[in-house]
């Protein structure tokens, strides 16, 4: 949810999917702090990935998210056969269009910005490690045509990419939407 943005019906739904950054001066990854919220009205997720100056994000409507399950079951396809056969590979599987996508700087004022095609990639780290890559377009603010910002690429390993498909099924989402509701009961009988 963003904070400017009225959505009082958005609740906060997974933080435990950690993708990774690639720091240049490092030579490795590490783990990105990232929040998923849900909104069951518009149907729709607010990814939000904070990094060391910005908080990015991202949303998607059901039917992105679709797409995003589809790229993430390519990958895992492409998984099994890379591992089994012992081959590196770089390709892109798809693109996945995004509804909006926002950006703030530090403390900042929040940017909103158009939907961007997001680049979803597998790269082979090994010939056994392979990884599914979010590539980001450069986004750009709706309001100012000055004011935009390229987020760093995201890379998750099998099982936050597995992790990342299971999150955004209506399935996993129905369970989350009834256990915050009887959740909400129980608080509401001790109040």
């Amino acid at each position: 949810m963003f904070p400017f943005l009225a959505q009082a019906e958005a609740i906060k739904y997974r933080s435990d999917i950690k993708p990774k950054y690639y720091n240049d001066v490092w030579e490795r990854q590490f783990d990105v702090a990232t929040r998923i919220d849900y909104d069951p009205e518009e149907k729709q997720f607010d990814f939000y990935i904070k990094g060391t100056l910005y908080l990015t994000g991202f949303s998607l409507t059901r039917e992105q998210a679709d797409s995003l399950i589809a790229a993430i079951e390519k990958y895992k396809e492409w998984n099994l056969k890379a591992s089994k056969k012992g081959v590196t590979l770089e390709k892109e599987i798809n693109k996945v269009m995004s509804s909006r996508t926002f950006w703030k700087i530090g403390n900042g004022d929040w940017k909103l910005g158009w939907g961007a095609n997001l680049a979803i990639y597998f790269l082979s780290q090994s010939e056994q490690k392979h990884q599914l890559v979010i590539v980001f377009p450069k986004f750009k603010a709706k309001y100012n045509d000055y004011s935009t910002h390229r987020p760093e690429t995201l890379y998750f390993n099998y099982d936050e990419a597995m992790r990342l498909k299971e999150a955004l099924t209506e399935k996993a989402i129905s369970i989350f939407i009834e256990k915050a509701k009887k959740q909400a009961e129980i608080e509401a009988e001790f109040n």
